[in-house]
């Protein structure tokens, strides 16, 4: 949007402003049984890495032993004594057999079929579903009456269901739950902050419209991409939690310009100034923010797609509410907006005015110290680890993890994350020669570390018995085409853990020599390998697209080559300062004596994708608010020196006051989330916390102040210095 045509737009809201609030509600009525509804459009999980070895082992599993590779919950028998006993057994083959009326459900395993803990407390088995594991959410309906069954155990027995499905409807369940309490904590904790900065009960209100309705409609619009594409949930609270903070953020921005302008204008001219200046500031972030997320949309990933998809839907909805709601909701509580005060005094304070000396006094000191500091935050990072969290991320109480830890409880670790070994050879597995090459695979799959079992057995078999059927044992291991023959790998560590990743990592690179065809390893944690190795690899391509973008922006703005390249090393500084506290609190657990936090040893896959396009936005934005004010003073003619100095002074207050909204939106979100909402929105609140205070405030303005006249070069520089 050019500035001409936004300008036009601008006065057209503030000649109208009623008409403007009109059109708003009517949009927002329009959009609240939307945001209600979006909980029940969600499609997917968001599994899947296309094109990785796990798919194609997914793909493999699927075309040769078809409900194999569907959807599947574990159905878990419990009893102090033993789970053997005749007078259970009616019961547990009753519940079974109950099971296979549940719509949804393919296949229940027989009473026969289960497998007894080695301590004798625990029998279990696997249900498979319609669905196929991309599809798993659609399961998540059989669940309830899954469950409504298996309380039905005579007493001394327990019931209980866990994997991927129960897991999947238990994480949607938490989600919205999370949601709904998070925007109730936000809401009175963001209202204090307001009137704290603002002086103020009214000021606050547009800041509030701003983002809460525009995150209304950003769900809204999620809600509507959700019916014409698969979306996963996790989606729901990130592009809540993103486009809250940077709505109220960037609402923030504008009352305060507008208030600056009231001194000397009335209502309408200070509308018309606060959208040139601070709305510019806004379309440049919203700008940043939007094309990061854009540009994470070319990571072929289901949630990495869907997170940016949603995030990018919130982001804009809130963009276009601060630069249309709210200078109609500004020109409309004008008279009001000071209230309980008035005539506020806008001007900078005694003590910004002093900081921006003292930095401006020494700024070697000031960019030696605070450089140290932010490079000592990101040393950590160096050992960064990545994981997919699983059942761990819901809390204690939640009966999915209740059963789940029962369940590892009584068997071994590895029990809930088996690992496929597909072996493909287009001639033909059974006959001597092949199988006598399948049991040398198992033997050497057995014989590396952290595995606990490989089935199925394979025992010797004579050579006449290959001229003859497949003996039943065979049954869901070897295909019906006779080319593809399938190793269910345990490990004896966790799913989730690291060990069981190096597992992954370790079979995958053996040499299977002596096989004349195809070994691929998939399974949940193959996936986890994969989807880990393709963030790796886009990482550093979504980091240099996203900078070189905002270089551009930046060098369109302000004309000056130093500045977007300052800027730019700003944003990489901040985020490997919050990356490395991310690490110290979610990997090592540092600070868990305090927080309560305990480290899991690494940090979740989809954190340093979504951190660090929402931090290079935010930043942006704080940098343009800054360098902005800066920029009026240099050409007004003032020194370099003064004019940093001024720039500072007036946009400390604000900067500082921003980011307090901001740390508090995000950690509402994050301190009440799952593990993934914890770690984003914790690592969203340090990263601004970190950006709007050391990085801002000392760092920027002392690099400022020792480039002198070359700030705007190639612009021009005949300014006093």
């Amino acid at each position: 949007m050019g500035s001409f045509s936004r300008a036009k737009m601008t006065q057209w809201i503030i000649r109208h402003p009623w008409h403007t609030i009109v059109i708003w509600l009517v949009i927002f009525v329009s959009a609240l049984p939307l945001t209600l509804n979006l909980s029940q459009q969600f499609r997917t999980d968001g599994l899947g890495v296309p094109g990785s070895p796990s798919q194609h082992v997914q793909n493999i599993v699927q075309k040769q032993f078809g409900t194999l590779a569907n959807a599947t919950a574990t159905v878990v028998f419990y009893s102090p004594g033993r789970v053997n006993q005749p007078r259970y057994h009616q019961a547990i083959a009753h519940i079974l057999a109950s099971m296979h009326k549940v719509s949804g459900v393919k296949r229940v395993p027989s009473e026969n079929q289960l497998t007894t803990s080695p301590d004798g407390h625990v029998i279990y088995g696997t249900i498979f579903f319609q669905q196929t594991t991309s599809n798993s959410l659609a399961a998540t309906k059989a669940v309830k009456p899954l469950r409504n069954l298996l309380t039905k155990t005579p007493k001394g027995l327990q019931g209980g269901l866990t994997g991927l499905v129960p897991l999947e409807r238990s994480f949607t369940a938490q989600v919205n739950k999370d949601l709904r309490t998070a925007e109730i904590w936000s809401f009175p904790l963001t209202l204090v902050a307001l009137v704290w900065i603002f002086r103020s009960l009214i000021a606050p209100i547009g800041p509030l419209a701003i983002g809460f309705g525009g995150i209304t409609v950003g769900l809204a619009g999620i809600d509507l991409i959700a019916r014409v594409m698969a979306i996963a949930p996790e989606v729901e609270d990130a592009a809540a939690m993103i486009g809250l903070g940077v709505g109220i953020d960037y609402a923030l921005l504008m009352v305060h310009r507008y208030r600056l302008a009231r001194a000397n204008h009335n209502a309408e001219a200070s509308a018309q100034i606060a959208a040139a200046t601070a709305g510019r500031a806004v379309v440049f972030s919203g700008s940043i923010v939007a094309g990061a997320f854009a540009v994470i949309l070319l990571v072929d990933q289901p949630l990495m797609r869907s997170m940016a998809l949603g995030s990018l839907a919130a982001v804009l909805a809130t963009v276009i509410a601060a630069l249309t709601l709210l200078p109609a909701i500004l020109v409309i509580l004008d008279r009001w907006l000071d209230w309980p005060r008035h005539h506020q005094r806008n001007t900078p304070t005694r003590w910004w005015q002093s900081w921006a000396r003292r930095v401006m006094k020494r700024p070697g000191l000031g960019l030696s110290l605070s450089a140290l500091f932010l490079v000592a935050l990101a040393l950590p990072i160096h050992s960064i680890k990545f994981w997919n969290p699983g059942v761990d991320t819901l809390p204690a109480s939640s009966q999915t993890r209740k059963t789940y830890d029962l369940w590892l409880k009584h068997t071994f670790p590895g029990v809930g994350g088996p690992l496929w070994v597909v072996l493909r050879k287009p001639s033909g597995l059974y006959n001597q020669t092949s199988y006598h090459q399948i049991r040398h695979i198992q033997t050497v799959i057995k014989q590396q570390k952290d595995v606990h079992q490989v089935l199925p057995p394979l025992p010797a078999l004579p050579a006449p018995a290959f001229h003859q059927n497949p003996p039943p044992m065979f049954h869901g291991t070897l295909s019906p085409s006779r080319t593809v023959f399938l190793l269910t790998v345990f490990p004896n560590s966790r799913a989730e853990s690291q060990s069981t990743q190096g597992l992954v990592r370790r079979l995958r690179n053996l040499h299977y020599s002596s096989f004349k065809g195809q070994v691929l390893v998939g399974g949940g944690v193959a996936y986890t390998v994969d989807v880990i190795a393709l963030i790796l690899h886009w990482l550093p391509v979504v980091a240099f697209l996203i900078a070189l973008t905002t270089m551009v922006l930046l060098f369109r703005l302000f004309h000056s080559v130093a500045l977007a390249i300052k800027a730019v090393a700003m944003n990489f500084l901040s985020v490997l300062a919050s990356s490395g506290l991310l690490v110290l609190i979610f990997q090592d657990g540092i600070t868990a004596p305090f927080t309560g936090i305990h480290g899991v040893g690494a940090i979740d896959w989809t954190t340093p994708l979504i951190l660090f396009s929402v931090l290079f936005g935010l930043s942006t934005d704080y940098e343009v608010f800054l360098l902005t004010r800066i920029m009026d003073y240099h050409q007004d003619h003032y020194p370099d020196r003064e004019a940093i100095a001024r720039g500072l002074a007036d946009t400390g207050r604000i900067i500082t006051g921003a980011a307090l909204i901001m740390v508090t939106v995000f950690v509402a979100f994050g301190v009440i989330g799952l593990e993934f909402m914890q770690e984003l929105g914790i690592g969203l609140g340090i990263a601004i916390l970190l950006d709007a205070t050391v990085v801002r405030l000392v760092l920027v303005p002392s690099i400022m102040r020792l480039l002198g006249r070359w700030n705007w070069w190639p612009g021009s520089a005949d300014f006093p210095s």
